[in-house]
């Protein structure tokens, strides 16, 4: 079996998770080119509901798994890893089928309430075989992390997406005769073939995985034979708080996707503007925002199960590294993006998408970006130490304040769909400094003043070069070509920096004895 440090498997994730982004990113630009943002918008609205009812069939169950299942192989219990997963699966098959059942009698009240646009009627119902899929293929992913092994699902990701790309151009190219609501309906066909390709494969990497485990490492002796009631009780524990937290996000992003559209209706603009404007700001805004989250996702998926080994065998000096690194490494390199998208939003929006338009909201996002890279961080690390609760807690916190700005903001018509990244960014902020005073008492973590002061001298200097290029540059070339040599010099004149500096030393990272 192999296992890494939690910053290798990190790595590993990370690679995978670049390829999906850059295909995601690739597929993204092509749709917004071809199809326009209307599309987007109409799909976009109907995913946070698709994601709710995702939360539910999943019931917080797979970073339970990867957290139970790392404390189990922390101890070399491999038969009691293996009971948690097959536990897991029954009651992820068994929910799977209930709210499927559910769905099929409730969907059309559902969509009735949350929707005035019934255009997402079919793009929604597209979405639907995902409940029998995703549960399925997530609580295999939690027992691979939960063995630290990130290869299969870093494999199942970027083969996903891969289908997910490649299916879904070739079904936007059919379809795009038949109208704006059909090409809504092919981004969600598109999506589920990438997620049954997912399932297939990580069954057959688990298939052989069990195999090797069954024949070559420890099973448990009787004494420590762990009981069907006790693993299904330490599972709801933990995912039924995991589940609010989660079915709240979704709850708040459904109503997101309703009510910022209802807003723009209410100060002027018709049910085609809206969408748009909807459509831009989720599909091009905030996708240039979660950039970083390739990092910040692997990051967080790789701590669960590190910190619940380290808590697990009682190293606390291994538990606060780990913390600390994470949370160092996320703002290391969540300074420079957050940077690039405040001075060269509209440039960025232009090169990738062709809307320059969209750069104040982009501008306006970019205010709370390292807030929110931050904060995906830890929460992975309040996972691993088994604190869902408290980011419930906090997530309930940051959404009500952001709901109640929504409201406020997109109403007053000189800020418009600002209004909603304004209030996206008071979010980020409070969710951000809760989880971080959190994992402070927990954990006695602290960055060094050097680890904090040190970057951000050097992406004031990246943001000071990124403007003066920009002043010399743009009257010899084209925007798109000064925002590529601003951002790419000036990004690497910070790497430059942070390594001279010692900040990044990655051979640190592939000592097995660290981390």
């Amino acid at each position: 079996m192999t296992k890494r440090n939690f910053i290798q498997g990190a790595l590993i994730l990370f690679s995978a998770s670049l390829i999906v982004k850059i295909l995601g990113f690739i597929f993204q630009i092509i749709i917004v080119r071809y199809i326009g943002t209307e599309a987007i918008g109409l799909y976009n609205m109907v995913f946070p509901l698709y994601m709710t009812l995702i939360v539910l069939t999943t019931a917080g169950l797979p970073p339970a798994i990867s957290k139970m299942v790392a404390e189990q192989m922390a101890h070399h219990n491999t038969s009691g890893a293996l009971r948690i997963l097959k536990i897991s699966l029954y009651l992820l098959i068994v929910l799977s089928i209930i709210f499927t059942v559910i769905l099929a009698f409730a969907a059309p009240f559902i969509l009735n309430i949350f929707y005035q646009d019934s255009r997402v009627t079919w793009c929604f119902y597209a979405m639907v075989p995902g409940l029998l899929i995703v549960p399925i293929s997530s609580g295999l992913r939690g027992f691979f992390q939960g063995l630290q092994d990130m290869v299969p699902p870093a494999v199942t990701q970027c083969c996903e997406q891969l289908v997910r790309t490649t299916l879904g151009l070739l079904l936007i190219f059919k379809l795009r005769p038949y109208g704006i609501k059909v090409l809504a309906m092919g981004l969600s066909m598109g999506m589920i073939l990438g997620e049954l390709a997912s399932l297939l494969i990580i069954f057959s990497l688990f298939i052989r995985r069990r195999k090797t485990m069954l024949t070559s490492y420890p099973t448990a002796s009787p004494s420590v034979h762990l009981p069907a009631k006790r693993i299904i009780a330490s599972l709801i524990s933990f995912g039924f708080p995991t589940t609010l937290t989660r079915l709240t996000s979704s709850l708040v992003l459904t109503l997101e996707a309703s009510l910022i559209p209802l807003l723009l209706q209410k100060i002027g603009y018709n049910i085609n503007q809206a969408a748009s404007m909807y459509g831009q700001f989720s599909g091009v805004a905030l996708a240039l925002l979660t950039i970083p989250n390739v990092l910040t996702f692997s990051l967080a998926t790789s701590l669960v199960p590190a910190i619940s080994e380290a808590e697990a065998q009682g190293k606390l000096t291994a538990l606060q590294f780990r913390s600390m690194e994470a949370l160092r490494l996320t703002y290391l390199f969540g300074l420079p993006v957050a940077t690039a998208l405040l001075l060269k939003a509209s440039g960025l929006s232009q090169l990738v998408f062709n809307l320059p338009e969209t750069g104040t909201t982009i501008r306006f996002l970019a205010l709370g970006a390292i807030f929110l890279y931050l904060a995906q961080t830890s929460n992975g690390i309040l996972q691993g130490l088994g604190l869902v609760n408290r980011i419930f807690i906090n997530n309930i916190v940051g959404a009500f304040v952001k709901l109640l700005a929504i409201i406020y903001l997109v109403k007053i018509p000189e800020l418009n769909i600002n209004g909603a990244a304004l209030a996206f960014v008071l979010n980020f902020i409070i969710v951000c400094i809760l989880n971080l005073q959190a994992i402070y008492k927990n954990t006695g973590f602290y960055l060094k003043t050097l680890q904090f002061i040190i970057p951000l001298l050097a992406v004031l200097i990246m943001g000071g070069l990124i403007i003066w290029q920009t002043k010399i540059l743009s009257p010899v070339f084209s925007t798109n070509l000064v925002t590529v040599i601003s951002l790419l010099s000036s990004g690497l004149v910070y790497l430059g920096l942070i390594v001279i500096s010692g900040q990044l030393n990655l051979k640190t990272y592939f000592n097995k004895n660290k981390g």
